[in-house]
């Protein structure tokens, strides 16, 4: 077989399908689905020391998302929320992240977002603080 004889097998669309990008949507939707499996407002159990809660109230078209620490001791660290939104017409992070003290048997509002949450939007949440006495991990599916 001479060199110009030979043709180099090109990748096959799959219907039209970016795979690379289907692969990426699918991940993201197992993961919604996922999170869907915990309860609404799940606070962490690794912590009795301290722990985290994300709550959410719908006002017609909006989620309010409200992430909170508890502790029974004096405690200080920081805290990342993250969002993630998915529509029909694409996906979205959100995140917000700082410091924080609290006092024995304090309860500390960390972050506050109000998220557009209509018809055909999955949304999920994560809440991970991260102290001296050790990490607190918390979600919250919609």
């Amino acid at each position: 077989m001479s060199a110009s004889s030979f043709n180099a097998a090109e990748p096959a669309m799959y219907a039209g399908i970016n795979v690379g990008r289907s692969t990426s949507i699918l991940l993201l939707k197992s993961f919604l689905s996922a999170a869907l499996l915990f309860a609404f407002a799940v606070p962490a159990s690794s912590q009795a020391e301290f722990e985290c809660l994300i709550k959410a109230d719908r006002k017609d078209e909006f989620l309010m998302v409200r992430a909170i620490a508890k502790s029974v001791v004096t405690v200080s660290g920081t805290y990342r929320l993250v969002l993630f939104k998915h529509n029909a017409t694409g996906s979205s992070q959100s995140i917000q992240q700082g410091s924080f003290a609290l006092k024995p048997g304090a309860e500390n509002l960390l972050a506050t977002t109000m998220v557009d949450a209509g018809n055909g939007v999955e949304l999920s949440a994560r809440l991970l603080i991260e102290t001296d006495r050790g990490i607190s991990q918390c979600r919250l599916p919609e």
